[in-house]
C-alpha cells in the first residue's frame, strides 16, 4: 500500500477514535435536525485556528477565486466540470492555524462536516504547498455557474481523486484538529 495510502487510512482510524464513532450513537449529533441534509448557506471555519470564521455565499465569493478542471468516476461513468472557488489552504491560513513548533503540522487534518453529517478528512500536509499542494477547492460555482440547491452555495472538490468521495457538499464546517502526538 503506498504511503499516503496508509496515511489516510490512519488518520481515518485516528479521527474515528476521537470522535468515539463506531459505538452506539455517540457520533450523533446533539440536535435533532444537525444531520437532515439539505441546502446549507453558510459553513463554519473553526477548531485549532487562531481566527474561527463563518462563510457565505458574499464572503466567499469576495476572496480570490481559482478554476479547477476536474473529471472523476461515478456508477454511471466519468463525470467532468469545471469548478471555481477558493483554495482550502487559503482559507485555512487565513484562519491561522494553530501548530505546535515541535510537531511541525506532521499530524495536523481537516474535518469536513456536511449537513447530513458526511465527514472527510484530510490531512494539513495533503493541502501544504510545501508539502502535497494539493489544490483542493472550495468551489461556488461549477462550469461557470453558481451550485444550485442540490449542492449547498458551496462544496469541497478534491481534483487528485479518482472517485468523488472526498468532494463533500452542502458543507457545514471545516474544523482544524490535531492527532496524538507522537510517542
Amino acid at each position: 500500500m503506498c504511503f499516503r495510502c496508509r496515511l489516510m487510512v490512519i488518520l481515518c482510524i485516528i479521527t474515528l477514535g476521537m470522535n468515539g464513532y463506531g459505538s452506539s450513537a455517540q457520533g450523533a449529533q446533539n440536535d435533532d435536525n444537525a444531520c437532515a441534509g439539505g441546502y446549507s448557506s453558510q459553513f463554519v471555519l473553526t477548531g485549532e485556528v487562531n481566527n474561527p470564521t463563518a462563510y457565505d455565499e458574499e464572503s466567499l465569493g469576495a476572496l480570490p477565486h481559482s478554476i479547477e478542471n476536474v473529471t472523476f468516476l461515478t456508477k454511471t461513468g466519468p463525470q467532468s466540470a469545471s469548478y471555481g472557488g477558493v483554495l482550502l489552504w487559503n482559507l485555512l491560513t487565513a484562519a491561522g492555524i494553530k501548530t505546535d513548533p515541535t510537531r511541525d503540522g506532521q499530524f495536523q487534518y481537516v474535518e469536513i462536516t456536511a449537513t447530513d453529517c458526511y465527514q472527510v478528512v484530510l490531512a494539513l500536509g495533503e493541502l501544504d504547498p510545501n508539502f502535497g499542494g494539493e489544490q483542493v477547492l472550495v468551489a461556488d460555482s461549477q462550469n461557470g455557474s453558481p451550485l444550485g440547491p442540490d449542492s449547498g452555495f458551496a462544496r469541497i472538490i478534491v481534483p487528485g481523486d479518482k472517485f468523488g468521495g472526498r468532494d463533500t457538499f452542502w458543507i457545514r464546517k471545516i474544523k482544524v484538529l490535531s492527532g496524538p502526538p507522537p510517542h
